[in-house]
């Protein structure tokens, strides 16, 4: 008879011995991405998806193995844009309709309340509705996760144009014909984007839709790993990636660079911020010591994008920035620092950087999500006391 296989009994650490923020620390097996030596999905180097691939070609290949062909690459669009169209649960069950428009409403009413809340807020409200909805209780088959992270692939970017025109008390418009690219661009700006505008903000879901175990992607399978379901691990996703120093830097970054104005002035700009011991968004990295190489790609796109135009004085300033933090400090630019720049030019609004990171990041989530269920064991660490010694309790009568 098999006996159970039971862990090793836990040793007491030492006073110093743990890694702050668990850096360097090995927590778990993935197929999905790599950061050994370069970035790879799914095997694929970032450079040749990036360069060759289209942002649903990049989102099906994280979610289901393997790069898609013609007819599947088809039919994937045409199941996203069909929730993207409707921004809400595909009609499965007789209250589907009802609850979409609970969903829209619980938003109007949110948006005519608090017109100048977060959209990342919104986004995490929304998703957390969506799960509501679908009576998303416990994860259910490896088929019916697909279909739920595709479906939250195709709604997200829906709900995020949704929220800016309700909060801007305009009424919602429909979801234009096209890639996700495409219509998001489209429907944040309200113009027509050209080819080359669509490539650009396409490469840049490409390059932001997977990083491994970062805090994000941690934060939404440590949440699964308890038995709970995609729609809870994706809200605390949005909430992890809400935080500064993990996706809202790339909204900061831009804010950056209007504070320091000009090329002629990011010498003093720096000094003062480095003086005062902050920090200057957009550059170093946890895991890339060496530099991004998905900042690499999209600093050299931004730079050709811009070529010609008012945005180009920009980029000088960056390009002096960037030299000033590798003098001083050695670091080089994370993706963050171009992407902002890349965002500007495109004529979004900075309120709309961050959210356009969850469009993104929706693909590796939910593949994290899956790849968890699939192979779960519920996620807990420990950790090391350092508060008082033990003590006696004395009740609150003979306390003063």
């Amino acid at each position: 008879m098999a006996t159970e296989q039971k862990s090793p009994p836990v040793q007491p650490a030492h006073p110093n011995d743990f890694a702050r923020g668990l850096a360097g620390v090995v927590a778990g097996r993935t197929a999905i991405s790599s950061l050994d030596g370069d970035l790879r999905y799914r095997g694929y180097s970032i450079e040749s998806l990036a360069s060759g691939g289209d942002f649903e070609e990049v989102a099906f290949l994280l979610l289901h193995g393997e790069l898609p062909s013609q007819a599947e690459h088809a039919a994937f669009s045409k199941r996203v844009h069909a929730s993207a169209g409707s921004g809400l649960p595909v009609a499965t069950m007789e209250t589907a309709s009802s609850g979409m428009h609970a969903v829209i409403d619980a938003l109007r009413g949110l948006a005519e309340s608090c017109p100048k809340a977060s959209p990342m807020d919104a986004l995490r409200t929304g998703v957390s509705m969506l799960g509501q909805v679908e009576l998303d209780h416990i994860p259910g088959t490896r088929e019916a996760l697909l279909a739920q992270g595709e479906r939250l692939i195709g709604q997200v970017p829906a709900l995020l144009a949704a929220w800016m025109d309700l909060s801007a008390g305009r009424s919602i418009d429909p979801w234009p014909d096209g890639s996700i690219a495409k219509a998001l661009l489209q429907r944040l700006t309200g113009r027509t984007p050209s080819a080359a505008h669509v490539a650009a903000f396409g490469t840049t879901l490409v390059l932001y839709a997977e990083h491994e175990f970062n805090a994000s992607t941690f934060a939404a399978r440590t949440v699964v790993s308890t038995g709970s379901d995609m729609h809870s691990g994706i809200t605390a996703a949005i909430g992890a990636l809400k935080g500064p120093l993990h996706g809202g830097a790339n909204e900061q970054v831009l804010e950056q660079l209007c504070a320091i104005g000009s090329a002629d002035r990011a010498e003093a700009w720096v000094t003062e911020q480095l003086a005062a011991k902050r920090v200057v968004m957009g550059f170093g990295h946890r895991v890339y010591k060496d530099g991004d190489v998905r900042a690499k790609l999209l600093g050299k796109m931004c730079r050709d994008m811009v070529r010609g135009t008012a945005a180009e004085s920009l980029e000088d300033l960056a390009d002096r920035v960037e030299q000033i933090m590798l003098d001083r400090k050695g670091l080089k630019p994370n993706l963050d620092w171009p992407a902002a720049r890349i965002y500007h030019a495109l004529g979004l609004p900075v309120r709309v950087f961050t959210p356009i990171f969850v469009v993104a990041r929706m693909s590796g989530w939910t593949a994290h999500i899956i790849e968890q269920i699939g192979d779960n064991r519920l996620i807990r660490p420990m950790s090391i006391y350092c508060g008082s010694p033990s003590r006696d309790y004395s009740g609150l009568a003979h306390r003063e």
